[in-house]
């Protein structure tokens, strides 16, 4: 009979235990369910975010460089030094890159030089050069003896030219050229002054040429100086305006020959040509 009271006890004794457990276990399946809905509901709120982000526009691939056009390389062959002055002259010129020029102070060495030019209250000697190895034919030593009265105007003694009556000048037109220049052995170093004067503007302006006040060594051999400079405004005819070596400074003397003087006309490809003269200088 106690057994049977034991057994009873121990089978109600379970029971409660069950009756205990089971409200906790039932608890911890229905969060682990709802714990298992949250995360598919997160999951699909990602796809859902995934599928209604917008689709970024594709980068356009960058413009392709414009490809510059080569630069025309000049010939690399020497000029021919037996061509005559001006034709030597006439190729080296085109070689920098000039075009569309003519000659607006002479056709020939023999004109521009002897009669073209000439002296301004100075003195003027042609020179015997057949043994001096230049390449020109004609020459002069302009001798300054005095100052300029007052002496400030160094303008007032100059080698000069007027430019050709036959040629009309637009602004902005290049003149370009060359000269040979010495120092002729006067008591002070030899100097001049490019400019190109006009009448039209009151003679106020000077060409803006690339040399201005150059000094030459004493004693020195002959010297190539490109220079290049531009009309201010037009004239007609040309021979209105001049192109000038002033002289009037300290008393000396300086040995001028081979000019040679060409126009062009104001283009981007010549004004890049007037750079190469710069760097020949």
């Amino acid at each position: 009979m106690k057994f049977r009271i034991k057994t009873l006890f121990k089978f109600v004794a379970l029971i409660l235990c069950i009756a205990m457990i089971l409200p906790v276990i039932i608890a911890c399946g229905d969060k682990a369910e709802e714990a298992d809905k949250n995360t598919e509901a997160a999951n699909n709120a990602a796809g859902d975010g995934d599928n209604n982000a917008a689709t970024p526009e594709p980068t356009p691939a960058p413009a392709p460089e414009p490809t510059p056009e080569p630069e025309t390389e000049p010939p690399t062959e020497p000029i021919d030094p037996n061509l005559p002055y001006y034709e030597y002259l006439d190729e080296e010129f085109a070689r920098f890159g000039f075009t569309g020029g003519d000659r607006i102070m002479g056709d020939t060495e023999e004109e521009v030089n002897t009669s073209a030019f000439h002296a301004k209250d100075c003195s003027r000697t042609a020179l015997d050069i057949s043994g001096d190895g230049v390449p020109f034919e004609y020459a002069y030593r302009y001798e300054i003896t005095s100052l300029p009265n007052p002496e400030d105007e160094f303008w007032q003694k100059a080698c000069e030219a007027n430019f050709r009556a036959d040629k009309t000048l637009a602004e902005s037109d290049i003149i370009a050229g060359c000269v040979y220049v010495r120092d002729g052995g006067g008591e002070n170093p030899a100097q001049f002054y490019f400019a190109i004067k006009t009448p039209t503007n009151d003679w106020g302006s000077e060409g803006d040429m690339n040399i201005a006040l150059m000094e030459l060594e004493s004693g020195g051999g002959w010297q190539k100086v490109y220079f290049y400079g531009e009309s201010s405004c037009d004239e007609d005819p040309a021979s209105t305006a001049l192109f000038e070596l002033f002289l009037g400074y300290e008393p000396h003397s300086i040995d001028i020959g081979g000019i040679y003087m060409m126009r062009y006309p104001s283009t981007g490809e010549n004004m890049k040509a007037t750079m190469k003269l710069d760097k020949a200088n």
